[in-house]
């Protein structure tokens, strides 16, 4: 999945999906999780089981504060939703508060690969602002490790 899109969220808390991910999510059941900076991850089923073994396997995890935090955070409170007839999902208002959504507030939609992140469309431009102030040093930093991994 890739794209950016924005649209509002209504006053029941729902959000339009767009066209372009409704076909690529099909009729898969959907998982929504809170994430880091105040977003949203929407994943499909299995997609969200992946993610979610990926962090919690190791029986170690089990006994490491800061996987327990990441887990209760990412895994432990998702949420089961599903696409309406008008392809729209139903955002939990814990949710919605945890990522500063109100009703009729613009809601930025992204692919990211595997998932769909979920903003509050002001939030995401002040944190691209953010990595746009270091995106020139974080990629040296990522160019270095990779060229150390070849």
């Amino acid at each position: 999945m890739r794209g950016e899109y924005i649209n509002t969220i209504d006053e029941k808390g729902r959000l339009m999906i767009p066209l372009k991910f409704r076909l690529e999510l099909g009729e898969a059941h959907l998982v929504l999780t809170r994430s880091f900076s105040n977003c949203l991850w929407l994943f499909t089923e299995e997609e969200y089981e992946k993610f979610a073994s990926s962090i919690a396997d190791d029986p170690a995890a089990m006994l490491d504060i800061k996987t327990i935090n990441i887990t209760r955070r990412l895994v432990s409170a998702c949420q089961d939703v599903d696409l309406d007839k008008n392809g729209r999902i139903c955002i939990p208002q814990n949710f919605r508060k945890f990522a500063m959504m109100e009703p009729k507030s613009e809601c930025t939609i992204l692919g990211n690969r595997t998932y769909i992140e979920i903003w509050n469309t002001d939030h995401y431009a002040e944190k691209m602002d953010e990595v746009d102030r270091t995106l020139e040093e974080d990629a040296s930093i990522l160019s270095n490790y990779l060229r150390s991994k070849s």
